[in-house]
Parts: structure tokens; sequence; C-alpha cells
């Protein structure tokens, strides 16, 4: 079953992937390019009519990675407590003519469904340095918005991040599951950035690779250009070898021999990063080799030529031996195969509107104020008075009336939520190589009697 790649097939896949990662470099350069601009605004301006709005982006205690945040630890699960902070970003081109509450409403689809008129009416959103209330506001080209939030961070697993290598040059750890990378929806500080910044003090790291939040397994950051650089030429010459391993449903064919998939993969549903196989998606290839079997299921080690998002997870799907516990690619939302062969019994449409009704943050909602749902309708409906541009963070209160979180009662997370049978075991090229110790769940035990 195994299968020979000619050379220029493989310069394909490596073309593909340099393409994608120079896009994003592109769109981190634009990052830091904003990220400029705002700090040069925050020294230079002195207007006086902007004044009360620098207090905002200069205050200390609205940074958007805080250090001193309180949290507790229960059953293993790590706890923070709630923090006001800010939420700085450029206008997108395809948010150019369309109103900022309804962007934002789009946007923070964890919010109430009044959360971003309220806000603006309460003066907590804040375009181009002034504090804007108006809720028929249009965004224009290159409006910087703020928005002043109460976050409630999700929990995570109570693990440390291990430090398996840290030069001049490289920071490679091993990345606990529950965790993202970086900052995204409701995760600032219980991020592996956020948590080095915190507890060790290291910043200006640059994200090499990614992986998704509830992977454990090999992360590897640069600390300057030159090795940034570094690594995307080793993907251009094709020297990086990446080696993941799960754990599948089923006993996974192949007799040990190598299982090659090459089915393309492309977006499914984009606001939540859900991908598919589909005709029109991009090349994708994926090496998987069966290690052994309980006889329910399978340790499988994967080898990636290209890194197109989820592609693991969705090659397993299409061979029809799902990860384990996986709570977006091993659901009957799929259909009766779960995805077998991309036979999903539905159109695109109709798929990508089940699964956002079945993931949709509600469901992690036991209970909501009854007083919480009358008090946003009543905002939205009627006058409100505008908050001082200029209030401090530690002059707001623990309990936001109008923020979701406060009000709410959420259900306790399963473990799948936080951890998924996927382990990033290895990176590797002509000049370094970095591996982690098999998980607890990949050990086959002694008494095993169906190794492959």
């Amino acid at each position: 079953m195994n299968k020979v790649i000619d050379n220029n097939k493989r310069e394909k896949y490596n073309v593909d992937y340099i393409v994608e990662s120079i896009a994003e470099d592109i769109l981190n350069k634009k990052r830091r390019k904003l990220n400029e601009e705002i700090d040069k605004k925050r020294i230079n301006k002195r207007s006086p009519d902007t004044d009360t709005y620098r207090k905002v982006l200069v205050d200390d205690t609205y940074n958007d990675m805080p250090s001193n945040i309180p949290f507790h630890i229960k059953n293993g699960i790590r706890y923070l407590n709630a923090y006001w902070s800010t939420y700085c970003t450029k206008a997108k081109g395809r948010w150019i003519g369309r109103k900022l509450v309804d962007v934002f409403q789009e946007e923070f689809l964890s919010q109430h469904r009044n959360y971003a008129m309220v806000a603006c009416k309460l003066g907590r959103l804040f375009v181009n340095e002034r504090q804007m209330t108006d809720v028929d506001y249009v965004l224009k080209n290159n409006d910087t918005i703020v928005h002043v939030i109460h976050r409630h961070e999700h929990p995570i697993l109570a693990k440390p991040i291990e430090f398996i290598e840290n030069n001049d040059d490289l920071l490679v750890v091993n990345k606990p599951p529950s965790m993202p990378v970086h900052a995204c929806g409701q995760y600032r500080l219980h991020t592996v950035m956020g948590l080095l910044h915190s507890e060790h003090n290291i910043n200006d790291l640059r994200v090499l690779h990614r992986l998704d939040r509830t992977t454990s397994g090999i992360l590897i950051f640069a600390k300057n250009y030159e090795t940034d650089l570094e690594f995307k030429e080793a993907l251009k010459c094709g020297e990086l070898y990446k080696e993941y391993i799960c754990k599948v449903e089923g006993i996974f064919p192949g007799s040990g021999e190598e299982v090659i998939c090459e089915e393309p993969i492309g977006a499914l549903v984009l606001t939540m990063g859900i991908q598919c196989v589909r005709s029109d998606g991009k090349s994708a290839r994926t090496r998987f080799r069966c290690l052994w079997s309980d006889g329910k299921t399978s340790i499988v080690k994967c080898v990636l030529d290209t890194g197109r998002t989820h592609q693991i997870r969705v090659h397993l799907q299409y061979l029809g031996f799902p990860i384990v516990d996986d709570e977006l690619y091993n659901t009957d939302v799929w259909g009766p195969q779960k995805g077998k062969n991309a036979e999903y019994g539905k159109s695109y449409e109709e798929l990508c509107k089940d699964i956002t009704t079945a993931h949709r943050s509600s469901l992690w909602h036991e209970t909501i104020d009854p007083d919480y749902e009358e008090r946003m309708q009543k905002f939205a409906d009627g006058e409100v008075q505008a908050e001082p541009e200029d209030l401090r963070a530690e002059d707001r209160p623990d309990y936001d009336p109008i923020c979701l979180g406060c009000n709410v009662t959420k259900r306790n997370a399963s473990a799948s939520h936080f951890m998924l049978h996927l382990h990033c075991l290895k990176y590797e090229t002509s000049k370094w190589s970095f591996s982690t110790r098999l998980p607890e769940w990949a050990i086959e035990p002694k008494t095993n009697s169906s190794r492959i």
C-alpha cells in the first residue's frame, strides 16, 4: 500500500506549504506594524481631545496580557478569575461599509445577541482614539477599533509547560493539552504564550508552527528573525520532518505498512476553523502507520508532508478511523459514517449549518439569569448613560451587568474538551531534532498481543 512520491510532486507540496507560510509571515508583519503604530500614538499623541482615550490605551491595568490575575486549581483544572482588558484590531476588508455593532455581533459569537449594541451605548468601543457610542456608525478603511471587555477565560488543565530546549535562537517546549498556542477567542493568559509571559517572563517569541488547543507535544518558537527565516528555508528545501502519534477508533489497516491519504482539504466552517475533504480544497498528504492495537482502538504514527489545518484529523476521518473523543470530527453530525470517504449525506451548506448548531457556545450554558435577559433587552431598546471614557480597570467592579460570563452558570466540561489523543512527537531538520517521550496513552501494555 506504500507509495513513492516523485520529486516534482514533493516540490509541489513544499511550495504550497511555503506559500501559506509566507502569507502568515506577511500577516504577522502587518500585526507588528499595527502594534508599532499604536505604541507611537501612546507616546507621541498629545492633543487634548484624545487624552482620555490615551489613558485607556496606556493604562497597564488594561494590558491584554496581564501577569497578576488570581487563579485557583480544583480537581486538576486551572480556573482564572475574570479581569478587565482591551482588544484592539484594524477594520478588515470584509467589514468596510458595515455597521460597527453588526460586525462585532458576528465576530463575538460567544456573547449575548444584544451585547454589541449595549457595549457601544455604554462607550466600551473606541474608533480611531474616540469613544464611539453611535450604534449606526459605519466602518471605514483603516479604522482602528478598541473594545474594553470583561474577560472570562476558559479553564485549562493544571499541567506545566515542559522546556525541551531554550537557547539564544530557539525555545522548544512540550505543550500540554487544553491550551491554545496564542491568544484567541476566550483565551489570553490561558495560552502557551500567555503562561510563558506570566510565569517565566518570556516574551517576543515568533510562532514557527501551531498545535490545536487540545493537541500536545513539540512546539517551537524562534527568538529572532534569522532563526525564523532559517525555519522557512527548511520548509522550502523540504527538510522539515513532522511526526505525530494518535489513538484512533478501530483496527487501523495496513498490517504495519504505510497507508497514504492524499485527499484535498478545504474550509467548511470559516468562523470555527473546521475543515473537510473536498474536491476544491488544497492538496494535502499524510502518511500513516499502525504501531499497535488493542482490538478496539489503534495507536497510529502520522507523518505530515503538507501542513493543512486539522490535516491529520480530517484525513483520519476520511479513512474511517477518526481520533477517539474528537469532538469536532468524530460525531454523527457528519452523517451515518461520520464523514468516511467524504460521504456526508447532505450538502456542504447543510453540513456547515448542522456543525455550527452542534458546537454553538450556548450549549455550554446551563442557566442564564432571567434578569440578565430582561436587562440586556432594556438596554438595547432604550437610552443608556455612557461610562466615563477614562474609567480605569482598577475602578471597575468585579461583576459586569452586561457580561454574559458574569450572568450564566456553565456546565462542567468533559475530558475530551481538554484533551485530544493527538501528540506532536518530533520535529526535525538537517541541523536539529527535537522530540518528546511518548504520552502515557500511546505506550503499549506489556500484556498486549495485538502488535502490528
